[in-house]
């Protein structure tokens, strides 16, 4: 059989024509069965079936091949021929800083009480402890669901869907950022960056291989490797939304200092976030206030997400993000102009939007 066909599976009907067909040529005159007839039914069956089946067989032939598998057949091929498992998604993990006016409280938070964020986007105390009057409370919170969608960015979540008199609320920074579910995109090019460890030379995507697979949290990778500090010197600067932990970046290390060639003088180590303000005023529909702040929310994350360590922001991506349904203008003022950043530098945006219903 060729790889055309394997690669091409029949519908029911391009089946069925041509069992009639094979039929035809042997004497027979499907054509004059009626539908609904016992003969008729048995040959739709028969196509049904068949179809079905290459269906199948295009699913196994497409799971042999790193370019081609999808799912849970690239899982497959990724462990039994890589050794790579997919990353799942994990869940957002945010401090949230609680500011009681004096002559309230005091009260007593309880772990699991409030719910904070804003639109459809929620957050759960993880901790307790006591918010006096005139005092803050910071605590750490964790996202309703996993996944970037809950990647906040900081100073937007301001709605205590639990309120307490005289109380408010927002988020100051990021105990641990959330991740997809790797993507099947995402999982292949782990795959391929695995061949560069084989080399004895310590390529930049070796040591990008290494990094991005030392630890989840970990989603962006810059080596640089024209000799930073002087001759056979290489930094490899690892990020992940909102920072890393130092178990993070010592796991890196750890796998890095293990692999790289004898000779290498190398050091790993996080980039520097960089505080990038977003100020703008938002006109929105009446009636959508909610749902565009949540969505709007979200499309920053992913902005920040995309900016690479050492990339650049620009300002017409950030009115784009901004621009959620129901979004009628956007006036951003900050910053003022792109923004862009060293080779050890990542962006951490801070959002301070003002909305208006119209």
């Amino acid at each position: 059989m060729l790889l055309e066909q394997l690669l091409q599976p029949r519908s029911q009907s391009q089946v069925l024509a041509r069992l009639i067909s094979i039929l035809q040529s042997k004497g027979y005159a499907p054509n004059d069965w009626i539908a609904g007839s016992e003969q008729r039914t048995l040959i739709e069956l028969y196509a049904e079936a068949i179809a079905e089946l290459e269906a199948v067989r295009l699913a196994i032939t497409q799971g042999g091949y790193l370019e081609s598998a999808t799912g849970p057949f690239l899982d497959l091929y990724a462990y039994n021929v890589y050794g790579l498992l997919r990353k799942e998604a994990t869940f957002e993990r945010q401090r949230f800083t609680l500011t009681c006016s004096s002559g309230f409280g005091p009260y007593t938070i309880q772990p699991n009480q409030l719910w904070a964020g804003v639109g459809n986007l929620r957050f759960n105390n993880v901790a307790g402890g006591v918010l006096n009057p005139g005092g803050t409370l910071s605590l750490e919170f964790r996202a309703e669901s996993p996944g970037t969608a809950y990647r906040l960015a900081l100073g937007s979540g301001t709605t205590l869907f639990t309120p307490l008199p005289g109380v408010t609320i927002v988020n100051d920074q990021v105990i641990e950022a959330a991740i997809d579910q790797e993507t099947d995109a995402q999982l292949r090019e782990r795959c391929r960056l695995r061949w560069a460890e084989l080399g004895y030379g310590g390529t930049a995507a070796a040591y990008r291989s290494w990094a991005l697979s030392a630890d989840p949290s970990i989603t962006k990778v810059r080596v640089l490797d024209q000799n930073p500090r002087g001759q056979g010197t290489v930094d490899v600067v690892v990020w992940g939304e909102g920072g890393l932990g130092s178990g993070a970046v010592a796991a890196a290390n750890n796998i890095i200092q293990q692999k790289k060639p004898l000779t290498a003088d190398v050091q790993v180590y996080a980039a520097t976030a960089v505080n990038v303000t977003i100020t703008a005023t938002i006109r929105v529909r009446t009636g959508f206030l909610s749902q565009a702040q949540g969505q709007a929310a979200a499309a920053l994350a992913a902005l920040q997400a995309g900016v690479p360590i050492g990339g650049i922001i620009y300002r017409s991506a950030i009115i784009e993000a901004l621009f959620v349904p129901n979004v009628i203008d956007v006036a951003l003022s900050a910053p003022a102009t792109d923004v862009t950043l060293s080779s050890v530098q990542a962006a951490q945006f801070n959002a301070n939007l003002t909305w208006i219903e119209v």
